[in-house]
């Protein structure tokens, strides 16, 4: 792929990002897409061949960025400064983006309900957002001195899972913000990890 085509690409990407969140899947056309990006549909031909292969990229790479911005949280803090506050904090940061991927991510299930191969990629793509989470949790438990009292995918699904309903909550024209949720996810990890022992 040369350059100039991966930041067509990207920006068809982008633009797609804002117009599969107001839109949804169904609701959204190829004009919209390339009239938000500014392309003509050639520019977006030569990229993608249909608006669910738009859709798939966008949820993959959206998937990513959630867990990349969780990693760097992670990494990025010195040993000694690391603690469950921290949870906080990368909950802050991920907020700008959890919205819009909170919301292509609920198109992508109700798609993936309706149509086998897009199911069979929604469980791919499960399957490797479960992975990359669940090391990145490893990596922080490691850092408070603990382990997972369960499989390390398990606790990734669990603690996505919460995720997910507070930002259904927050999603939801008059429902009251989860106000307590920056409380709950740290005594959920507590609950769901124990302290290293001296043989570890």
């Amino acid at each position: 792929m040369t350059r100039r085509r991966a930041a067509t690409r990207a920006r068809i990407l982008d633009a797609a990002a804002a117009v599969f969140a107001e839109k949804g899947l169904h609701g959204a056309t190829i004009d919209d897409l390339v009239t938000a990006a500014g392309y003509t549909r050639g520019a977006f031909y030569s990229n993608f061949d249909t608006k669910e292969d738009v859709f798939d990229a966008l949820f993959e790479q959206q998937s990513a960025y959630m867990v990349d911005l969780v990693r760097e949280a992670v990494e990025g803090t010195p040993a000694e400064e690391f603690d469950l506050a921290l949870i906080t904090t990368v909950l802050e940061r991920l907020r700008p983006a959890a919205l819009t991927w909170y919301l292509i991510h609920t198109e992508f299930v109700l798609h993936a309900m309706r149509n086998e191969d897009a199911g069979r990629r929604l469980y791919e793509h499960s399957a490797r957002f479960e992975r990359e989470f669940a090391d990145v949790l490893l990596l922080a438990l490691e850092r408070l001195g603990r382990r997972p009292r369960l499989a390390p995918a398990q606790l990734a699904d669990v603690l996505s899972s919460l995720y997910l309903k507070a930002l259904a909550q927050e999603a939801s024209p008059g429902a009251p913000p989860r106000e307590d949720f920056d409380t709950i996810l740290p005594t959920v990890l507590l609950g769901l990890s124990e302290e290293l022992g001296p043989e570890d």
